[in-house]
């Protein structure tokens, strides 16, 4: 079940992937916030709308026996959850939170863990902030991996994980290793395209639902 569970999770992240990682910047340069200037979104924006309910239809139609669309776009859902909807990288050291929150971020390292079951080397570059603001809304730290893409004509995006906790454990604990929260920058986005390619790989993510007990 868990290795399903992260199998589908790598398709929805690499929906449109038929080639190699290819990072925007090479994570050994990283040392502030410029890889992810400007304004990107939530990638669950992308599920909402008409376009997504098609998506959401067409999924429904391959996934296995008593599934409804609710309880898919719960699955997925779950996998991208953030506590935001946007985030501003405004400068090397500062972040916005939803036009909401600001705070400035020092970067304090990098980690590389091992992803289970695919055994793929993931590198997240950790952020801290004294924002009393940002901590007291659990983003004491950000974990980002550069935006990339999986193939030419793929979606770009960039993983992120945040909070309180160590990132030791933001990374590593058993807790949060399906959790996967994922941006885009819209700005350079073509949406339309990226949706007909969810839709067109529809088949193949119903195929990854778990099966109902």
């Amino acid at each position: 079940m868990r290795k399903k569970l992260f199998s589908f999770l790598f398709l929805l992240v690499c929906v449109f992937c038929n080639a190699a990682f290819a990072a925007d910047e090479k994570k050994e340069g990283v040392v502030d916030l410029t890889p992810w200037l400007g304004h990107s979104l939530s990638i669950l924006s992308l599920y909402q709308g008409e376009a997504a309910d098609a998506f959401f239809a067409e999924v429904k139609k391959h996934a296995p026996e008593g599934y409804t669309i609710e309880m898919i776009k719960n699955f997925i859902y779950k996998q991208f959850s953030l506590k935001f909807t946007s985030l501003h990288v405004v400068d090397e050291d500062t972040i916005t939170i939803d036009n909401k929150m600001t705070g400035d971020y020092a970067h304090v390292g990098s980690i590389t863990t091992t992803w289970k079951d695919q055994k793929t080397k993931i590198t997240w570059e950790i952020f801290k902030t004294d924002s009393k603001e940002m901590i007291g809304a659990g983003f004491k730290y950000f974990l980002f991996v550069p935006f990339h893409r999986h193939g030419k004509d793929s979606l770009r995006h960039a993983h992120l994980r945040y909070g309180n906790e160590n990132f030791d454990y933001l990374t590593t604990d058993p807790s949060v290793q399906s959790w996967w929260p994922t941006i885009y920058q819209p700005e350079k986005t073509d949406e339309s395209k990226v949706i007909a390619q969810m839709i067109k790989k529809a088949k193949l993510q119903a195929s990854m639902l778990p099966q109902l007990k």
